[in-house]
């Protein structure tokens, strides 16, 4: 398979993407719609994401044929993000209705973007949709970390670490 590593190593990153959950839990240390929201999130995206790459390299494994593999993996990939649109209901994890719009504008257009893909079989297609895929539990985890240090930050932004 071509680009069998990068599956492997994507693949890895989203085992450690979903570590980085109980890292939110430690940081924020308080409960909540929210926290809940983004702990779930991190682990089933990272976790989502981990299925995908080792599934591309089973599957051609098991097919030997790339266009194939290519075309299955990127049904799984729009299976597996549509098991996760429930977390786009409303809830008080939603900041306001215009947030949650916005997101649910971004699945879908990544799932007709995954979908070009079961079309075209392309691998380096396939490759930057599983990158693409990575950047939603790592924004999570960069929020959750933005906003526990913005309470730490200095009021001017001028001080250094104090020796």
């Amino acid at each position: 398979m071509p680009g069998e590593f990068y599956f492997m190593a994507v693949g890895g990153l989203g085992v450690t993407l979903a570590g980085f959950a109980g890292l939110i839990a430690a940081l924020q240390g308080r409960e909540g719609p929210v926290a809940a929201w983004r702990i779930r999130n991190v682990v089933y995206l990272g976790l989502g994401v981990t299925f995908l790459g080792f599934a591309t390299v089973a599957l051609y494994t098991i097919t030997q044929d790339v266009t194939l593999t290519v075309r299955l993996a990127s049904i799984l990939m729009v299976l597996t993000r549509a098991a996760g649109w429930r977390e786009l209901r409303p809830s008080a994890a939603w900041r306001d209705e215009r947030q949650r719009r916005g997101a649910i504008f971004i699945q879908v257009a990544f799932a007709a973007a995954v979908v070009v893909n079961v079309a075209v079989a392309s691998v380096g297609y396939l490759q930057l949709l599983l990158l693409v895929l990575l950047l939603a539990p790592a924004g999570i985890f960069a929020r959750a970390v933005r906003e526990v240090t913005r309470s730490d930050a200095s009021p001017t932004g001028t001080e250094g670490p104090k020796q």
